[in-house]
């Protein structure tokens, strides 16, 4: 090799390596950013009809993981779905009460219970009878507070559907605008690496709303579908998400439809379709407690409250046929146990007719609902059938989860307690998702973030290279000297 071949490599080796420097320090200075992935730069020998020509220097590579990637949204989606059951879960359970709680239904109905164990002892006593006519108004006001309770959290988790497909939206616009940046930067040439790290960070939040399946195809050919094949994203073109949220939704409107709106409930579509998507992302668990697990509830409680009204109507010894005993439905004067219950738990209210308040005979808490006239002042009759009725085993419905047959006591108590059993089983779930997300983050972190240390003893080789380079150009430079003093 001649001198000026070996001055003009180690020229080379300098650029290379100063670019190199300058990329390793740019990784050291991002260490701590979020969504930055380390830089490579490609480095190999320049060849000139087969011969070394100097070091050539490639387009900036980003060092990231395709699968891990994908893992980690995976997870973070499963997280997202937990995470979002998990709190709107809490918030009603947190509404309704334990057990225990003076204030949960099943304290509510044992009060009542106790209320008229104490009215039989003295079936004439003016206060006995009003507070057991108190007791069975706190047990309506705790079915009317838990129906409350169900509208609320699922007006709430219809409105985190809205937010969620507002942030999806705009994520695709970002998306697009990035697309088109990396497309552009890959025409002329340059490092996309930047766009990639923003492509994925959009790409990381989307999964966290929805379950996402993604193709790239090369820059500016980007493929986003949702799991359940609803194109999104589209080389270049958005597919927007369409929602309408609902101010106040009712506890006793059903959701079963596939059509969009049929129950004045808005489905997700895109394009004009529903889109399918499986249990993951906080969209899908907004959409589950709003049409399945807070009707569920719900359920549970129009039958423990039907079958209330139920047993004090077949409790009341004046009452016959279809006439309301001491609570009733609307405050109508009839009461059907053989209709369907939906939307008891909301219109449960107490006779009028034994209700000081409303015009009615407090005596009839002893009495019977249709007593015309008061009756023997110690017969407690009535009062003990009311709460033998009460301890009778009903039927209900083990599509709500029940079990099949209880007395109100019981119906109470396993109601609350599958309610606030709900609750701990997504706090175990949300515990467990948020472990393995957090581990496929590290492990997509540990493969693709920087490491300060590595970069470092990069920072050290590279630096050697340079002071070989620089060395050659020094020794080339003597030669050259030496050849100048030879006459």
């Amino acid at each position: 090799m001649s001198i000026q071949g070996a001055m003009l490599n180690a020229l080379s080796s300098l650029a290379a390596e100063q670019r190199a420097a300058a990329l390793i320090s740019n990784n050291v200075a991002n260490a701590q950013t979020p969504g930055y992935v380390r830089r490579d730069l490609p480095r190999s020998e320049n060849l000139v009809a087969g011969t070394g020509a100097g070091v050539a220097t490639g387009v900036t590579q980003r060092a990231g993981d395709a699968v891990l990637a994908a893992a980690s949204r995976g997870a973070d989606g499963a997280e997202a779905y937990a995470d979002r059951m998990q709190a709107l879960l809490e918030a009603y359970t947190s509404a309704i009460g334990q057990p225990a709680d003076e204030r949960s239904l099943s304290s509510l109905m044992g009060s009542l219970k106790d209320a008229l164990t104490t009215l039989s002892s003295a079936p004439n006593n003016a206060v006995a009878q009003s507070q057991a006519l108190s007791a069975a108004q706190d047990l309506v006001a705790g079915f009317h507070d838990m129906d409350a309770a169900v509208s609320n959290i699922r007006t709430q988790a219809d409105l985190g559907v809205a937010q969620d497909v507002k942030s999806v939206n705009t994520a695709l616009d970002s998306l697009k605008e990035v697309e088109q940046k990396l497309a552009q930067a890959s025409a002329r040439g340059a490092s996309t690496a930047e766009y990639e790290d923003q492509r994925e960070s959009i790409l990381a939040g989307l999964s966290q709303t929805l379950p996402l399946r993604i193709y790239d195809n090369g820059p500016g050919k980007l493929l986003v579908m949702t799991d359940g094949g609803t194109t999104l994203f589209d080389s270049g073109t958005v597919h927007k998400l369409v929602f309408t949220h609902v101010p106040e939704i009712p506890s006793d409107v059903r959701h079963g439809g596939s059509t969009p709106y049929t129950d004045g409930l808005s489905d997700v579509t895109v394009d004009g379709r529903v889109i399918r998507i499986s249990d993951s992302g906080s969209i899908a668990a907004g959409l589950k407690m709003r049409d399945e697990t807070m009707p569920r509830f719900a359920d549970m409680l129009d039958q423990v409250a039907g079958r209330v009204a139920e047993s004090f109507q077949k409790g009341d010894l004046s009452v016959t046929g279809n006439q309301a005993g001491l609570f009733t439905r609307d405050g109508a004067a009839t009461f059907d146990a053989t209709q369907p219950f939906v939307g008891m738990a909301r219109t449960i209210g107490i006779n009028a007719r034994v209700d000081p308040d409303a015009g009615g005979d407090i005596w009839r808490m002893r009495d019977g609902m249709r007593a015309t006239v008061e009756g023997n002042a110690s017969d407690n009759t009535g009062i003990l059938s009311w709460l033998d009725a009460m301890d009778k085993n009903r039927g209900y419905d083990t599509s709500t989860g029940l079990p099949g047959s209880m007395s109100l006591s019981q119906a109470t108590a396993q109601a609350i307690g599958l309610m606030q059993g709900e609750r701990a089983t997504w706090t175990d779930r949300a515990t467990t998702r948020s472990s393995i997300a957090l581990q496929a983050r590290a492990d997509l972190t540990n493969k693709t973030a920087v490491n300060v240390d590595e970069e470092l003893t990069r920072l050290m080789m590279v630096q050697q290279t340079y002071s070989a380079s620089v060395q050659i150009i020094q020794a080339a430079s003597k030669m050259l000297e030496e050849l100048g003093t030879i006459r």
